[in-house]
């Protein structure tokens, strides 16, 4: 039996409306970041699985990293980004 197979299509890229993952206490995003972006004023950082929402202020922070590594990791109710392919 063959089955048709839909392909995992990251939801950023085909649903630009969808809203991005809040990370939970204790919780990390890890990946290649490939875009950063405000929306609402929250600051959006794109990985190849989807997207997560962080604060407006982390958007300076991220920029540089775009193309690398990262981990977000949130913790005491803050992030801590950190580059991963150093």
């Amino acid at each position: 039996m063959n089955y048709d197979c839909i392909t995992f299509k990251p939801f950023y890229k085909n649903n630009h409306d969808a809203e991005a993952h809040r990370l939970q206490e204790l919780e990390e995003a890890r990946g290649q970041l490939l875009r950063v972006f405000e929306a609402e004023g929250q600051t959006v950082a794109a990985f190849s699985w989807g997207a997560i929402s962080l604060p407006g202020e982390l958007r300076e922070e991220l920029e540089p990293l775009v193309g690398h590594e990262i981990g977000a990791l949130r913790l005491d109710g803050k992030i801590h980004v950190r580059r991963l392919d150093s």
